[in-house]
């Protein structure tokens, strides 16, 4: 067992050793773009404004069952201050999950700057569902 470690460990060595400039030299940094335009990353503690937000409205299946909860989705704000992309990233039930959707897509929101130029950027948002 210890031979073995030994040998991957000196073969580790011997790769780092004959390619040190080319592993300093990777670019492992993948930029993310919608549209072919980068994504929006420093936003320097500067969020998109909300312009419009009209709530979700309920299905009928998860009302008659007073269903209560969150969908959290993520989606990109285009430049235009529109919600592209969007995906569930935590369900509640395929129903809700649908009706947020549907409201998050006519959201709208001022744009995010980035050196004075708009950009995209990657939103998480939280859609509520809650009787009162």
């Amino acid at each position: 067992m210890q031979r073995i470690r030994l040998v991957a460990l000196a073969i580790a060595l011997i790769i780092v050793l004959a390619h040190p400039a080319s592993l300093l030299s990777q670019d492992n940094s993948t930029k993310e773009t919608y549209d072919g335009v980068p994504l929006c990353h420093n936003r320097r503690g500067v969020f998109p404004r909300r312009i419009h937000t009209p709530d979700p409205e309920y299905d009928d299946k998860d009302r008659k069952k007073k269903i209560q909860g969150t969908v959290t989705l993520s989606a990109i704000l285009t430049t235009e201050g529109k919600l592209a992309d969007i995906k569930v990233r935590k369900s509640l039930t395929p129903g809700l999950d649908q009706q947020a959707i549907k409201a998050v897509s006519q959201w709208t929101f001022e744009p995010v700057a980035e050196d004075g130029q708009t950009c995209p950027t990657r939103m998480n948002l939280q859609v509520q569902f809650r009787f009162y």
